[in-house]
């Protein structure tokens, strides 16, 4: 009888996780056969979620009504909302998932997003979500979008159709992790073109990003979609850096 290789592969894997246990990326726990790979489930729950108070308008953590900035400069998106700080074991997960290359923590963070979406947005009510596009040489060094990986899987949930060639990245700009303030407020200037504009005319849109630090990449990519004269657009984050420099 010929044995289904994903069988004899995963009790491989088993067996070597009993002789040699993994251990959490981030308190170095041994994890259990149970744990979410990579990540202990303690340390998922230690994850600082956000919760209201927030700016009406970006979602910044701990302001009623509006924040400073929305107030004297509003920017084009409806409402921005995140879902939890960029802390240590948030940015390990995402260093994991992005750049180690674990495809498969996007269904955990996918739920991280589900479990924890903002009470006063709706993902049902949108019509498209458009993940935020990475550039064709970024995403052949990479393999993939991570956004992307995000986004279907909360599309499949609500059954909101994802685009992913609606909004392009023409400019191959250097990593917005690289360069302070000043410099990822004008790197992402003119780096994305609208190729689609039947998906986002009349329509409400929610953009999809990983991380939120200055917000210089949503509202240049929020910018060129209301070209199309959308309905809405708002936007929802994974994470938000607590000290953006």
């Amino acid at each position: 009888m010929r044995l289904n290789s994903n069988l004899i592969h995963q009790t491989i894997e088993t067996g070597l996780s009993f002789l040699y246990p993994a251990q959490c990326r981030v308190c170095e726990s041994v994890l259990g056969l149970e744990a979410v790979p990579y990540v202990c489930d303690n340390c998922w729950r230690k994850i600082d979620v956000i919760q209201p108070p927030w700016c009406e308008i970006c979602g910044s953590p701990n302001s009623d009504d509006l924040c400073e900035d929305c107030a004297a400069n509003p920017p084009q998106y409806g409402k921005l909302r995140t879902i939890a700080n960029y802390d240590n074991t948030l940015q390990t997960i995402i260093h994991l998932f992005k750049f180690e290359k674990r495809k498969t923590l996007a269904a955990s963070l996918a739920k991280l997003v589900l479990n924890h979406f903002p009470i006063d947005m709706h993902i049902a009510e949108y019509d498209y979500i458009l993940p935020i596009p990475i550039h064709k040489k970024r995403l052949q060094e990479r393999g993939f979008n991570q956004a992307i990986l995000i986004a279907n899987q909360i599309g499949k949930v609500y059954g909101v159709r994802v685009s992913t060639d609606t909004l392009i990245k023409q400019k191959n700009t250097s990593p917005q992790s690289s360069l302070n303030r000043q410099e990822r407020q004008t790197n992402i200037i003119g780096a994305f073109e609208l190729q689609e504009h039947a998906v986002v005319t009349g329509k409400r849109i929610l953009v999809l990003d990983d991380v939120y630090t200055t917000g210089a990449t949503v509202r240049e990519a929020v910018k060129v979609l209301w070209d199309a004269d959308p309905v809405e657009v708002d936007v929802i984050t994974l994470a938000r850096t607590m000290y953006p420099e």
